[in-house]
């Protein structure tokens, strides 16, 4: 799949994924009727810049097979490092299970498969997982970490109460670059099984996600299933991780680890939608978008536009589903309760897409908004941190030529006053 040949691009791999990239500051979550995000990556630089992505020591965790000793790349297309797992062992009760797959279902419930026996084993029903991680690192060889999994949490998306909302505690024993991680032990371990002597998994383990109330971010991930994180400079995008099929023992899978509060995770989580997933339709949860969907969606949260994120704190976003008669999600429908005088009205920013270049692909403007809206910068129109934005094709007057432009509608909310002024 040919991507953006824009100078900045990141991208995130890891099968369970989060992103890195511009030094802004994380906000608060997308949920209809709350403020948009800033943006979704961190800078590639640790300990300069720490505000997101799934981290193990300085190494961005984001893509995982689902079979064990199976290679999964480092996101940053120009590195070579890689990652893989072995040694997956699962606590029931007082009883331990060895698995040699960790597969998502549609929705991100995680399954850990013992290919052994054919046993299959949800995540959430166990008391806690552990696995080794091999990072391998130019110039630093391989290092072994020890991993721990757990299950968080689950709970109706706000688009639809037929999609479930999966998390987990993915945790590693080896130092991070900031105190923005999360320190646990794990549960009280009952006589040792699979290995002899000491046991490997008694330590202090720090979140692979950050943590930040006021970042909406929780210390928990989520996981795409069929997914491969990718990044270019600041652009970041998913392709194809479906390979033969979860559990074919020549390609197995790749998933996608996404920090909750960053953008790769919030379609999944605050749209219901997936971006392979490819599951019977009679799946639970099963509501694939597409990868260029999803991607459009990921830098819609993202204000994706000429090669840089450009969200802003505070601001609220709505985002709509274009791509099919009857909406997959409408936060458009959901405004806050009505000023003393005049009115709250969604009011187009721009249609985002997965072409290249990546990101907002038209131009909107009525009588009301001569130069358009953005949540940022107020109008856009000849703005010069936007530059070309008056210049991309109008978006058109009506949203029946929207979808024209890309399966995302973004709006901005704006308070409407009779008499044609409007404010934020």
């Amino acid at each position: 799949m040919m991507r953006p040949s824009i100078k900045v691009l990141v991208a995130l791999n890891f099968s369970l994924a989060a992103a890195s990239a511009a030094c802004d500051e994380l906000a608060t979550g997308d949920l209809a009727g709350q403020p948009g995000e800033p943006v979704s990556f961190r800078c590639d630089d640790p300990p300069l810049c720490l505000s997101n992505s799934p981290y193990v020591g300085d190494y961005q965790f984001s893509n995982i097979r689902t079979r064990k000793n199976t290679e999964a790349p480092e996101p940053d297309v120009s590195s070579s490092a890689h990652s893989r797992w072995d040694y997956g062992i699962l606590q029931l009760t007082n009883t331990w299970v060895s698995f040699d797959y960790l597969v998502p279902t549609a929705e991100g419930r995680l399954i850990a498969h013992d290919s052994s026996n054919g046993s299959d084993y949800f995540v959430d029903e166990a008391l806690q997982a552990f696995f080794m991680a091999r990072i391998y690192q130019p110039g630093a060889g391989t290092q072994q970490i020890p991993m721990w999994l757990k299950f968080d949490d689950v709970s109706p998306s706000p688009a639809t109460p037929t999609f479930n909302v999966w998390t987990y505690t993915i945790a590693a024993m080896t130092d991070q670059p900031t105190i923005d991680y999360l320190e646990e032990e794990p549960s009280p371990l009952p006589p040792w099984p699979p290995f002899a002597g000491p046991s490997p998994w008694i330590g202090t383990y720090r979140s692979i996600c950050p943590t930040s109330p006021s970042a909406e971010e929780s210390g928990k991930a989520l996981v795409l299933k069929h997914a491969v994180l990718k990044f270019d400079g600041a652009a970041a995008w998913l392709e194809d991780g479906a390979g033969d099929g979860s559990f074919d023992l020549k390609t197995p899978s790749t998933s996608v680890i996404a920090c909750q509060g960053h953008a790769f995770a919030k379609p999944q989580e605050f749209l219901a939608i997936t971006p392979n997933s490819d599951a019977h339709p009679g799946e639970p949860g099963e509501r694939s978008y597409g990868l260029a969907g999803y991607n459009a969606a990921a830098n819609a949260y993202r204000a994706f536009y000429d090669g840089a994120a450009r969200t802003q704190l505070g601001t609220a976003v709505r985002f709509k589903d274009l791509a099919h008669a009857s909406p997959w999600f409408d936060q458009t429908t959901d405004l806050p309760s009505a000023p003393i005088i005049g009115d709250w009205e969604p009011v187009l920013e721009s249609v985002y897409k997965d072409e290249d270049p990546l990101g907002a692909n038209c131009y909107y403007t009525d009588s009301r908004f001569p130069q358009g809206v953005h949540r940022r910068y107020d109008p856009p129109g000849g703005n010069p941190n936007l530059p070309g934005w008056n210049t991309m094709s109008s978006c058109g007057a009506t949203q029946s030529s929207w979808a024209n432009f890309g399966p995302v509608g973004a709006f901005v909310i704006k308070h409407i006053i009779p008499g044609g002024s409007s404010s934020s």
